[in-house]
């Protein structure tokens, strides 16, 4: 598996780049942030963009969506109840994505789950078929944006957060 996890934007947002080692195929996950950095890291891991997906609609995690996707030339995927959300005007999805949906990067199959709450649209992405965790007690990759955090959960004070959503998604 290819996997990079970069600390982007002024709040420290969580950007990840997945993806498979036999096909080079990636993905970029909450690019929020430091659009020169994730691009030098893609092209040091000779990764192979195939989309940007989105955990939800805030500011810290989009806000460098566009320079990713111009400069790839990738489809950009989320959660129609994202659009919008968050405090300035995002790009239309090229894919929108619900509950079940699957990702496919190379042989790794990435399934969507929808997880309110924390903002209109969140979604976790969720992959068992990764090597490294097969046949561990780990058994896969969870992406949760911000549902959970180490020790903690995502905060549901924000505009169309909703508190008992958030723990429903947590169970």
């Amino acid at each position: 598996m290819i996997f990079k996890k970069l600390i982007v934007g002024a709040l420290g947002t969580n950007c990840y780049i997945f993806g498979s080692n036999k096909t080079k195929e990636i993905v970029v996950i909450d690019p929020g942030g430091n659009a020169e950095t994730i691009i030098k890291s893609i092209e040091e891991l000779k990764g192979k963009p195939i989309a940007v997906l989105l955990t939800h609609g805030h500011f810290d995690h989009t806000t460098k969506v566009g320079k990713i996707l111009r400069h790839f030339q990738i489809p950009l995927m989320y959660n129609k109840r994202a659009y919008n959300s968050g405090t300035y005007k995002q790009k239309e999805a090229d894919r929108w994505l619900v509950e079940g949906d699957i990702i496919t990067i190379g042989e790794i199959k990435l399934h969507t789950l929808e997880t309110p709450g924390h903002s209109p649209g969140s979604l976790c992405f969720y992959s068992s078929d990764v090597d490294e965790f097969k046949g561990n007690e780990i058994g896969g990759i969870l992406f949760t944006g911000d549902l959970i955090f180490k020790g903690s959960i995502g905060r549901s004070d924000f505009q169309g957060g909703d508190q008992n959503l958030l723990f429903e998604s947590i169970r």
